[in-house]
């Protein structure tokens, strides 16, 4: 167990005030089938000798079982699928959109669900291929706005400049080969 913090105030395992530390702890669990370890964090009570998860630990507790569980099986952690959505600064429902998912897809796979090897295999080439975002933006152009049409395919070409070396390594690469 690392303490985290401390914090003096109203303790609910005990019902009394005083200073409540805020801990990590290794995890075990099974998902899926397959045994999971990872970090959960929970408020500690030292009179009590117990452990106390209020709501928003036991959200962030499930997110990092299953994001260990991710890793585990080689899939994008919500984290990295928010760096994807940040990359091209598009939001959970656009991007959703974008692919032809359900409008709370992406919320989703950052949230509480995992999502499964196709839809990561998806989301990993835009993550990879800023050029299959322009074209992907492009042939679905008209569910947007042309302001946020706009805004995102300025954000994508702007990413896929910075991409434009490594396509040209590419290819030259496959001109030696």
């Amino acid at each position: 167990m690392q303490i985290i913090k401390k914090e003096y105030k109203l303790c609910l395992c005990c019902m009394r005030e005083h200073e409540v530390s805020t801990v990590k702890v290794p995890e075990t669990n099974i998902f899926k089938g397959q045994q999971i370890e990872y970090t959960a964090v929970y408020e500690y009570c030292d009179a009590a000798d117990e452990l106390l998860a209020a709501d928003e630990m036991i959200t962030l507790n499930d997110i990092a079982m299953k994001d260990a569980y991710r890793k585990k099986n080689g899939l994008l952690t919500s984290q990295e699928i928010c760096e994807i959505r940040r990359k091209y600064a598009i939001s959970q429902t656009d991007l959703a959109i974008l692919l032809g998912w359900g409008a709370k897809t992406i919320t989703r796979y950052e949230g509480h669900q995992v999502q499964d090897a196709a839809h990561d295999t998806i989301l990993r080439k835009i993550n990879d291929d800023p050029e299959w975002f322009l074209q992907l933006l492009d042939g679905n152009r008209s569910k947007f706005t042309n302001q946020v049409y706009q805004k995102y395919r300025s954000r994508a070409e702007l990413v896929f400049r910075g991409y434009t070396d490594s396509y040209m390594q590419k290819t030259l690469q496959s001109e030696y080969a």
